[in-house]
């Protein structure tokens, strides 16, 4: 299978072709490599809930910033997936420029998720103290249940 993605995406760092060890990555990426809009129900069908995690690994650092679009179904709430056609281009100026736009869309988002657990921290800080309390609190009621019984 991986011949056959070599053959569809021959511009392609081949570090960022998934091969059969990776089946999760390597089907989803022969689903997509047709260049069309697919449904999400088409990967589910085919690799069950799993293919969210396979299609993290596409779009990420372990297979080179696939740019895959998630594009919104018309008159639904449902996305359909579509690989950027500059990765089927055959031109590896345009391949590696999807990648590189991939590559800062994940790391802006990385970087505002960093942003809004660094905004959160005080409050979870203060949530987790009073939840330690209220634990060693009942433990103390426990233990002097224990005594009281005896």
């Amino acid at each position: 299978m991986t011949d056959t993605l070599t053959q569809s995406f021959p511009k392609a760092p081949l570090e960022a072709i998934p091969t059969s060890k990776h089946k999760g990555s390597n089907i989803t990426l022969k689903v997509l490599s047709d260049g069309k809009e697919h449904h999400r129900d088409e990967l589910t069908q085919l690799l069950g809930e799993t293919w969210r995690s396979a299609l993290q690994s596409l779009r990420g650092d372990r297979f080179g910033y696939w740019l895959i679009h998630s594009i919104k179904a018309e008159n639904s709430k449902t996305t359909l997936l579509q690989i950027d056609p500059r990765h089927l281009s055959g031109c590896p100026k345009q391949d590696a420029a999807a990648r590189l736009e991939r590559r800062k869309q994940l790391k802006n988002v990385s970087y505002k998720e960093a942003q809004q657990g660094w905004k959160r921290m005080p409050k979870a800080h203060t949530a987790m103290l009073e939840a330690d309390k209220a634990y060693f609190k009942s433990l103390g009621e426990a233990a002097n249940d224990s005594e009281q019984g005896e």
